[in-house]
Formats: structure tokens, C-alpha cells, sequence
């Protein structure tokens, strides 16, 4: 897999030794920890992050969110970074959706905090992030959304659409409109446009499917609709996409 430029190797603004309690990190099992740039990237990690995203520590470095396959809700994160980054507030014990590599739906709760340099600039994030592992922890609007996550993402492959989802939600579909936009910042299509999207966007990267396989096992109506959301998503055809990544 290639990846964009290591983030130490781009910013070398942020130092990594002033973060002296990186090494204990590595030995928290359940909580993932980050440092990011003043772009995003991910400066370093621990362990566990990276075992959630089903990578090596030394492939995370240098991705932004929406680089990891499994981040469909990536534009989330990132303008919660960028607000840090324009001067916003700390986020503390956030309820953040999440999903792993695997494909588990969860929630976590999500601490984020600047990183100043010596002169009081912003130059990058660092935070945290714990699962909940009861989702009687959380208000019943958040067990009730991830509920519906996984149900679009298993049956993505059948075509799900928004009509779908708010028969499973019980609600109109103007309703699941703001309920989903109130939660994910995002339309409920745009939901389904995203997940259907990284899906396919895993399998070129881990399956020998081929594209038009991986088009049907993704929902996409036919091999040149799929061609043409992963080009407008991504900027390149499916089968550019993984010739430059594997290729």
C-alpha cells in the first residue's frame, strides 16, 4: 500500500519528545491515542489506534482520517480537528461513532486538545478516545443511530436506501433528514453514498474480487455507476485506485 508523505516528514513543527508519555500508550489495550498535525495527519500513534484501523503504526503515519478505509464518518472528526485549529474549545467526552476495520459499529467517548508550540501557536491536535461498552451509557438517540449505521452497512450490498432507513428508524424520511443531519453533520444519502463507497474502497485494497464483483457486492446499479461515484469520491477510477495502491 502507498501512502502520503510521513506527517514528521512534512510539518516538523511538532516534537515528539515533549509527548514523553508516549511509550504507556502502547501498553492501553481498549484506548486509542493520537497526535495530529496542523493539516491532520497523524503525527503518532499508539497501538491500539492502529490495530483498530488494521494497519501497522508505521502506515498510519502520515493519513489523514479520510485515508483509513473504515472512517466513513472521517469529515466528522476532521472539522472537529479544524475547529481546535482555529482557536475553538477542547472537546471532552464526546460520543463519537466509530467503526473498526472489521467493520463493528460502536460508540467511544473522544477527548481532543491543541498542541501549542513554543511561541503559543496551535500546531496540531492530540487526543483520546475510550469505547463504551454499554450502550445503556449513552442517550437512547445514539444506541437508536448506531443501530441504524449497521443496518445500512449490512445491507449495502442489497441497495439500501433512505426510504429504507427510516422505515427501520419508524420515522419520516424529513425527520430522519434532520435527525441524521442533527448527529453525523450529513444527509442521510450522503450516509449511504459514504459507506458504500469505502466499502468498495477496502475491497480493492484486500479482496481479488473483480471491479465489477466488488460493484455488485456493494450495491452500485451497474459497473460504470460505481466507476463513476469512486472517480467524483476519490479522484480515479476503481482500477486506477488500486493499481496505484497495490500495484
Amino acid at each position: 500500500m502507498k501512502l502520503p508523505p510521513k506527517s514528521s516528514e512534512r510539518s516538523g513543527s511538532i516534537d515528539l519528545n515533549a509527548f514523553l508519555d508516549r511509550p504507556l500508550w502502547d501498553l492501553l489495550d481498549e484506548v486509542i491515542y493520537w497526535i495530529k498535525d496542523v493539516d491532520g495527519r497523524f503525527v503518532w500513534c499508539n497501538l491500539a489506534l492502529a490495530e483498530y484501523a488494521g494497519m501497522s503504526r508505521e502506515e498510519v503515519l502520515g493519513t489523514l482520517d479520510s485515508d483509513l478505509y473504515f472512517n466513513e464518518l472521517a469529515s466528522v472528526f476532521m472539522e472537529d480537528d479544524a475547529s481546535i485549529i482555529a482557536g475553538g474549545p477542547p472537546i471532552l467526552n464526546k460520543p463519537e461513532l466509530v467503526m473498526a476495520a472489521e467493520g463493528v459499529v460502536g460508540w467511544n467517548m473522544t477527548s481532543k486538545y491543541p498542541v501549542h508550540s513554543a511561541d503559543g501557536q496551535v500546531i496540531g491536535t492530540y487526543g483520546m478516545s475510550l469505547p463504551v461498552d454499554q450502550t445503556g451509557q449513552l442517550p437512547a438517540d445514539y444506541a437508536d443511530l448506531a443501530d441504524l449505521v449497521t443496518f445500512a452497512r449490512n445491507e449495502i450490498r442489497n441497495g439500501v436506501g433512505v426510504e429504507d432507513l427510516a422505515q427501520r428508524a419508524g420515522v419520516s424520511q424529513s425527520s430522519l433528514e434532520r435527525y441524521i443531519g442533527r448527529h453525523l453533520r450529513m444527509s442521510p444519502r450522503e450516509l449511504l453514498q459514504r459507506i458504500r463507497a469505502y466499502r468498495a474502497r477496502h475491497l480493492l485494497l484486500s479482496s481479488t474480487l473483480k471491479i465489477g464483483e466488488i460493484a455488485n457486492e456493494c450495491g452500485y446499479e451497474s459497473f460504470s455507476a460505481f466507476s463513476r461515484a469512486f472517480k467524483r469520491r476519490f479522484g480515479c477510477s476503481p482500477g486506477r485506485f488500486r493499481n496505484q495502491k497495490i500495484g
